[in-house]
């Protein structure tokens, strides 16, 4: 029987791992479907339950990579999850479910996805302005805190105050212990105050969904970029209208490609028991690209 793994997001039917995965399990040798899962960002603890409960009971299911409801999903139904990996305990979220006689192993990998890509494209920088406040990231200041020398400063944004405190409270005990400052804003934006203010070289990012599951972006339409400053949206498709807004005035930016790339490769891991992840992303960005278009 043919195995299915699934992909639980917000709008999966538009992503292009839809074309992409089949490329991947081929050049893996291996006989696996993917099966997109939607769930709105408003969804109720019922519907998490009811999606997990369904994974308990799929035989034909080896597990799931979740990216919109990292944290909500665990909030919801983490008492369905038998075991969780440190990264995953540690950061209060899962993006990778690995699915095994019944019983559920979650894995948080954006801690590490993330860190390979944001030291890729930011290895020495010292403010970072996050607008966003979700599952990547928590990720992502987590990652930050374990460099060598963390930023000066880590700002992040959210609509949502409960959001603002779950990262706080993953973040918050490292940021203090490592001397980082860190600041937490809510509200419903713009955020052109706090990029307009930030210091020069800062490394913008959008972590909003905004320009992807729905239209838009987080700054208003004529917003001033400070000197140096790098904007990356997680986004790799979409409108993705901050990038525009950056692009148009000079700034150096980076999309979401790479993170898409090291992302599943990152998760397909431990679901897939796949080793040498950082250079199996390559190989993913490889055989994928033609399928991207122009960049």
């Amino acid at each position: 029987m043919l195995s299915t793994l699934w992909f639980v997001g917000v709008s999966t039917g538009h992503s292009l791992i839809h074309e992409a995965f089949p490329l991947w399990m081929a050049d893996l040798g291996l006989d696996l479907r993917l099966v997109g899962r939607d769930l709105p960002l408003t969804a109720p603890v019922e519907a998490y339950r009811s999606l997990m409960s369904e994974l308990i009971a799929d035989d034909g299911v080896v597990g799931a990579v979740i990216t919109s409801h990292k944290v909500t999903l665990l909030h919801a139904a983490g008492d369905l999850v038998d075991q969780l990996d440190p990264l995953a305990a540690e950061c209060g979220e899962i993006n990778a479910v690995r699915r095994e006689q019944g019983r559920l192993t979650g894995f948080a990998r954006d801690p590490i996805s993330v860190g390979r890509v944001v030291d890729e494209i930011w290895p020495d920088g010292t403010n970072l302005l996050c607008l966003g406040s979700g599952g990547t990231a928590i990720a992502l200041g987590s990652h930050m805190l374990t460099r060598t020398v963390p930023p000066e400063r880590l700002v992040f944004t959210d609509p949502r105050p409960d959001a603002g405190r779950h990262l706080r409270s993953v973040l918050g005990p490292r940021a203090t212990a490592r001397r980082v400052r860190l600041e937490v804003h809510h509200g419903d934006g713009t955020w052109d105050h706090l990029v307009r203010d930030a210091p020069a070289g800062t490394l913008v990012i959008n972590a909003t969904g905004l320009g992807k599951d729905r239209p838009g972006s987080p700054l208003s339409p004529a917003p001033s970029f400070p000197p140096g400053v790098v904007v990356w949206d997680l986004n790799y498709r979409g409108d993705l209208a901050l990038l525009r807004q950056a692009a148009a005035a000079g700034v150096t930016t980076y999309d979401g490609w790479r993170l898409f790339c090291h992302g599943w490769a990152a998760a397909l891991g431990p679901i897939l028991g796949l080793a040498d992840e950082a250079n199996r992303a390559e190989r993913f960005a490889t055989l994928a690209a033609p399928l991207r278009g122009p960049a």
